[in-house]
């Protein structure tokens, strides 16, 4: 599942990464680059971890367990570029940024791995949505 999402996150991300290139400023551009590397990075981490036999050293261990704070603050970013330029923002993607947060939020009392990963990509996809939904409203 979190490899599934470190891909849905690479791919389509980087597509949304040119088109804010193309039509936003540089410090948009630069936070919706941060955005979707931070989020494929550590999904890819995650899937990794839990395909591997052997421990992982501790700073990975570390980066793992605090991987939902590192996607909030990676989510935020564009919102607030964005906002900063004095642009206005949609009901839909302000919507879908809490949502996910709440999500990821939510994984981080979850001791069962499945439904804590299960959380961090519902929460991920819906930042997707919402950034993706910012960045219209930018090209607009």
């Amino acid at each position: 599942m979190r490899l599934f999402a470190a891909l849905f996150l690479l791919l389509p991300g980087s597509a949304l990464v040119v088109s804010t290139h193309r039509h936003a400023h540089a410090a948009l551009t630069s936070a919706v680059l941060l955005f979707v590397v931070a989020h494929a990075v550590l999904h890819a981490l995650s899937a990794w971890r839990s395909t591997t036999a052997r421990t992982l050293p501790a700073a990975l261990r570390n980066v793992d367990r605090h991987a939902a704070w590192m996607m909030l603050a990676s989510a935020w970013v564009p919102l607030v570029i964005h906002r900063v330029h004095a642009q206005p923002t949609s009901t839909l993607a302000a919507a879908g940024l809490v949502i996910g947060t709440l999500c990821q939020l939510c994984s981080l009392r979850m001791t069962s791995d499945r439904l804590r990963s299960g959380l961090l990509v519902l929460g991920s996809a819906l930042q997707f949505v919402a950034v993706a939904l910012v960045i219209a409203m930018e090209v607009t």
